[in-house]
């Protein structure tokens, strides 16, 4: 279990530094599918003039951004110069889009600038750091243009090219809806955005540059299996559930924030059964109907996937039916799940939350700081004026936790990992943003509170 939580860490981790890259070009990838939608020669109004600047965007345009925004990451401005340097020698050496090779180039280059700037630092005199700034950045610029078209390119063509032969199987045999059963759970835990921007959306770019269209881009994105869960909770689900499911899924579905309805399967981990169904279900109505859209719908909202659908009738009824088909899925499992199947195991698992329910209770924090020791004083306040005495609060700074199984610990987001890694056993980390006045102190006395309203009611 350690090595596991260990790899979703790193795996996360990516997906941040993916979505750091990609979402400040999101505009650039969508003002490039508009423009593709209404002027290619498969648009609304094609233009063949207007769809060379289309073309171009795709092949040069849109890697170049993405690779420059991961160096200036990596690297601040120099590493964003040289890495949109580098880019254009993988550009030239690659057959199809540069997309994914771009989001590897990127961030490298940068680290590269950074590092040959930090060792040659303490080596220059006074009045040469201008010309040495610029005599490494060329030099280095030089270099990875030339590593990028004469090994990265072909690599990555040989990767894309397995990846798309992968799928154009998958799709010729009516089985890309199989995808889902790994991309809903991945999802879940927080990984979708390494699965759409690391693997989809490069994918699904080169096929949208070849014929206008991308199945790729509803896989992820496709807010329907979403919508269905959260629609049933706002229906059958408890007081609780019904009062947030609602909002919830408005902002899932207008807002494309789909990160609002994986708590709920988190939670309820049977579930994953609902949104699994109900992305096979959406993708095998997109795949039927043999449509896709022009680029990729980031954040996933109902709103964006519509206006990248290409111009035809029937284009919109197969993406609404897929979205529709996934949505009636999920929905049907999970009502049938709280309405019918829940209230009957509820005895056990009430008592099982109640066997499992820590009563130790951290505040942690950097050694020396006070507010950690003021925060676990509000929460023993609240809980003791709640009726809660059996809980045992301790402040502890992080670097002496301990005896932390079983324990709840809350602690600062920016601390967050170094707890993950030092208290991998503890029955459950809260992330705050302030020590004194945090709404997650509430939520956990209503949910002692809750608890102990069911335990009354089975005795």
């Amino acid at each position: 279990m350690k090595y596991l939580k260990i790899i979703n860490r790193q795996i996360r981790a990516i997906g941040t530094s993916l979505t750091d890259m990609v979402m400040p070009n999101i505009g650039a990838f969508i003002a490039w599918g508009l423009l593709s939608a209404i002027f290619s020669n498969s648009g609304w109004f094609p233009n063949p003039q207007i769809n060379q600047l289309v073309t171009m965007m795709g092949k040069y345009i849109l890697p170049i951004l993405l690779a420059s925004t991961g160096g200036r990451i990596k690297g601040g401005q120099r590493g964003s110069l040289v890495a949109a340097i580098a880019t254009l020698g993988l550009i030239c050496g690659m057959k199809d889009s540069a997309l994914l090779g771009a989001m590897i180039i990127g961030p490298v280059v940068g680290w590269l600038m950074r590092i040959t700037d930090t060792s040659l630092r303490k080596h220059v005199s006074q009045g040469f750091e201008l010309l040495v700034n610029n005599l490494t950045a060329a030099f280095l610029g030089m270099v990875t243009s030339l590593g990028a078209y004469f090994v990265l390119a072909p690599i990555i063509d040989w990767f894309s090219q397995v990846l798309e032969t992968a799928t154009h199987w998958l799709f010729v045999n009516h089985l890309l809806a199989l995808m889902n059963v790994v991309i809903e759970p991945a999802k879940v835990f927080f990984l979708n955005n390494a699965i759409n921007h690391g693997i989809l959306n490069p994918l699904g770019t080169n096929q949208a540059i070849a014929s206008g269209h991308s199945i790729l881009f509803l896989l992820e994105t496709n807010p329907g299996p979403g919508i269905g869960l959260l629609l049933a909770f706002a229906l059958f689900g408890n007081h609780r559930a019904r009062k947030y499911a609602g909002n919830a899924l408005i902002i899932h579905a207008l807002g494309g924030i789909h990160e609002v309805y994986f708590p709920y399967v988190l939670k309820h981990p049977q579930l994953l059964v609902s949104v699994i169904c109900g992305g096979v279900t959406g993708t095998f109505t997109f795949s039927m109907m043999h449509v896709g859209l022009r680029a990729d719908p980031s954040p996933g909202s109902i709103i964006t996937i519509l206006m990248l659908t290409p111009s035809g009738w029937h284009n919109y009824i197969g993406v609404i039916a897929g979205i529709l088909s996934s949505t009636l899925v999920s929905f049907s499992i999970t009502a049938a799940w709280l309405a019918w199947i829940a209230p009957k195991y509820r005895h056990q698992q009430v008592d099982a939350q109640a066997v499992s329910t820590s009563n130790h209770v951290i505040v942690t924090g950097d050694a020396g700081m006070g507010s950690p020791s003021m925060g676990a004083r509000i929460l023993h306040d609240k809980l003791r004026r709640a009726g809660h005495n059996e809980f045992a609060l301790t402040s502890e700074p992080i670097n002496r936790l301990k005896n932390t199984t079983n324990a709840t610990i809350f602690v600062r987001h920016d601390y967050l990992e170094r707890v993950q890694a030092i208290a991998p056993d503890a029955h459950a980390i809260i992330s705050i943003n302030n020590y004194l006045n945090t709404p997650e102190y509430d939520h956990f006395v209503s949910e002692q509170n809750d608890l102990a309203k069911a335990l009354g009611s089975l005795e």
